[in-house]
């Protein structure tokens, strides 16, 4: 809906997922690979009238990609400071790679970026530097 005072409202229903969690009686992640989760190799699942049987591939845990949408370099303001936003890219495990930046005056910024994924934990480990030098996220740039 289009009104004079407000924005375009865009309302996304994402689908449903049953999200079911295994313990023992003191508490241990049953469905920790770690834990040796082969036991669930079997398994049926039913629901609707329709069965999937569990196997070596969907013990494994998965990870939920979304594609990048590349917008090149722009300005942007977020929590009251603006800040050059450079990409969207894939997190992906990668070697180091290095953005240079050119100012206006002829000095140079290198910014690099290293990502691992350790998919078992679902999370990221990011090393940001500028200039050779270990930075935080956002990177800070003092001219």
């Amino acid at each position: 809906m289009n009104g004079c005072e407000k924005p375009d409202m865009i309302i996304e229903w994402y689908p449903f997922t049953f999200m079911i969690q295994v313990q023992d009686s003191q508490g241990n992640d049953l469905l920790d690979p770690a834990n040796d989760n082969t036991w669930l190799i079997g398994t049926e699942m039913s629901f609707r009238n329709k069965s999937e049987v569990m196997d070596e591939d969907d013990i494994s845990p998965i990870t939920k990609t979304v594609f990048p949408m590349y917008d090149g370099a722009r300005v942007v303001k977020w929590a009251d400071c603006y800040f050059i936003a450079f990409g969207e890219f894939d997190r992906k495990d990668n070697d180091t790679e290095v953005m240079t930046i050119r100012w206006p005056d002829g000095n140079i910024s290198k910014v690099s970026y290293k990502c691992r994924l350790i998919e078992i934990k679902r999370e990221a480990k990011e090393r940001f530097e500028l200039n050779g030098q270990k930075s935080s996220n956002p990177i800070v740039i003092v001219r």
